[in-house]
C-alpha cells in the first residue's frame, strides 16, 4: 500500500492516479472512504465525522473561523483513523495493492505503521502556488456571501496542514517531494518511484 499525503490543492488525487496507473494498482481517495462512513452514521453516534452537518461549504468556510476549521480537521482524522488503520493492515495481509490519497494523513501516525504494511509520499506545495490554485477555483466559492473571507479561511486551514504535514514528515524521515508550482505529474510520479526504491520495490 503506498499513502498519499498533502493540503488540498496540492495535486495528490493526481499523483495518486498516475502512480496507480504505472503500477498496475488500484487508486482510491480517502475522502470517498469519509463520504461513506457518513453515509452509515449520524451526528449523535459519530459526531466528529458530522461536524459541518446542515451546514452548507459556503457558509461553512466563510462564517467559520480558522480555528474552529483546524478543530474540525483535526476531529475527522481522529475518527477516521481507526478505520484506516484496519484498511491498511487488511491490505497489508492480503497483499492487495492500492494507492491512497488524504489531505488529512498523518505523518506522525503513518510513521508509527508496520513498514510492511504501507510506504508512504508527502506533498509540500509552495504556499503562494497554493493560493494561486485556490484563487482559480472561483466556482467553489461562487455563492459565498464574503469570496474573500471564504477565501481567507479556507486557505488558512491549508496553510496549517502543509505546514504541519512538511514539519512531521522531514522529523520522521519520510520522504517529501517539493511541488514548486511548475512540476508535472510525471516528473512527481518518478520522483515518488525513485525515492521509494524503483519500480521493484513494488512488485
Amino acid at each position: 500500500m503506498l499513502l498519499i499525503g498533502g493540503p488540498p490543492g496540492a495535486g495528490k488525487t493526481t499523483l495518486a492516479r498516475s502512480l496507480a496507473s504505472r503500477l498496475g494498482w488500484m487508486s482510491t481517495t480517502v475522502d470517498d472512504l469519509v463520504t461513506a462512513a457518513r453515509a452509515f452514521t449520524d451526528p449523535q453516534s459519530h459526531p466528529d465525522l458530522h461536524r459541518s452537518k446542515g451546514v452548507g461549504h459556503h457558509e461553512y468556510f466563510t462564517e467559520g473561523p480558522p480555528d474552529r476549521l483546524i478543530a474540525d480537521a483535526v476531529a475527522l482524522e481522529n475518527a477516521m483513523w481507526p478505520v484506516l488503520q484496519r484498511l491498511i493492515h487488511r491490505h497489508g495481509a492480503d497483499r492487495a495493492p492500492i494507492v491512497l490519497d488524504w489531505w488529512l494523513f498523518n505523518p506522525e501516525k503513518v510513521a508509527d505503521l508496520p513498514t510492511r504494511e504501507a510506504k508512504s509520499i508527502w506533498l509540500h506545495i509552495d504556499p503562494l502556488v497554493l493560493d494561486e490554485r485556490e484563487r482559480a477555483n472561483t466556482e467553489f466559492r461562487e455563492g459565498s456571501a464574503d469570496p474573500e473571507r471564504m477565501h481567507d479561511n479556507f486557505m488558512a486551514r491549508s496553510y496549517w496542514r502543509n505546514d504541519l504535514i512538511h514539519g512531521q514528515a522531514t522529523a520522521a524521515g519520510l520522504p517529501v517531494i517539493q511541488q514548486p508550482g511548475d512540476r508535472s505529474v510525471d516528473d512527481l510520479a518518478n520522483e515518488a518511484i525513485r525515492i521509494l526504491g524503483g519500480p521493484s520495490v513494488f512488485g
